[in-house]
C-alpha cells in the first residue's frame, strides 16, 4: 500500500512539473510572437514616416522650382516692355531657349562684366538678344553663362510667343517657363512637364 501510494505521488508530481514546463514553454512562445507582431508594426510606422518625408520634399522641391520660373517668366516681361522699340522690331517673336546655344552669347555683349573693360554700345535690338540670353542663360561670368532658366531649372526653357498669327507691334505675348519633375532627370515615363505662363501686352 505504501509503495502504491509513493508511486502515486510520484506520477502526479511528474504530471505537475510536465504542465509546469509546458505552461513555460507556452509563455516563451507567446513571448516570441509579440516580439515579431512588434517589429512588424514598427516597420511599417518607419516606412510611413519614410514615405511622408519624401512626399514633403518632392513637393516642397516642386514649390521652389515654381517660384524660381515665375521670377523668370517676369523677368522676361520686364525686359520686354522696357524696350519699346525691340517690341515694334518683332525681334522677341517666337524666341525659344532650346534653339539657342548658352555657350555661345550674342555679339556686341552690353552688359557690364567683371574682368572686361568697356562694355560696349547695343542697339535696343542687340539689348534685346541679350535680354532673352541672360533671362535663359544667365549672366555671362569668366566660366561662361551661369545660373538662368536652363541652368537652375531642370530640363528648363524659355518661350516668347507672339498671340496673332501675323505679329504686329501691337500683339500681346505669352512668356512661358518650362521644366520637368519626377523621380528622374531622364526616365521620360517618369517626367511631368510643368509650366508657368505670363501673359503680356507691351
Amino acid at each position: 500500500m505504501i509503495s502504491n501510494k509513493r508511486q502515486k505521488d510520484v506520477t502526479r508530481h511528474r504530471s505537475a512539473r510536465g504542465l509546469r514546463l509546458s505552461a513555460r514553454r507556452a509563455e516563451s512562445g507567446m513571448g516570441i510572437i509579440e516580439v515579431l507582431v512588434a517589429l512588424v508594426v514598427v516597420s511599417f510606422g518607419v516606412l510611413g514616416m519614410a514615405s511622408l518625408q519624401l512626399t514633403g520634399m518632392k513637393h516642397s522641391s516642386g514649390g521652389f522650382n515654381r517660384s524660381k520660373a515665375l521670377l523668370y517668366a517676369q523677368s522676361m516681361a520686364t525686359r520686354i516692355r522696357l524696350n519699346p522699340v525691340a517690341v515694334d522690331a518683332l525681334t522677341f517673336k517666337d524666341f525659344d531657349s532650346d534653339t539657342r546655344s548658352c555657350a555661345t552669347p550674342p555679339t556686341p555683349y552690353c552688359q557690364a562684366r567683371a574682368g572686361v573693360g568697356n562694355t560696349p554700345t547695343c542697339t535696343p535690338e542687340e539689348l534685346a538678344q541679350v535680354d532673352m540670353f541672360t533671362v535663359s542663360c544667365g549672366d555671362l561670368g569668366s566660366q561662361g553663362a551661369e545660373k538662368g532658366v536652363v541652368g537652375t531649372l531642370p530640363n528648363g526653357a524659355l518661350t516668347v510667343t507672339c498671340l496673332d498669327a501675323t505679329c504686329t507691334p501691337d500683339s500681346a505675348y505669352n512668356i512661358t517657363v518650362t521644366w520637368t519633375e519626377g523621380r528622374s532627370r531622364t526616365e521620360a515615363d517618369e517626367l511631368i512637364t510643368r509650366r508657368v505662363q505670363v501673359r503680356l501686352k507691351p
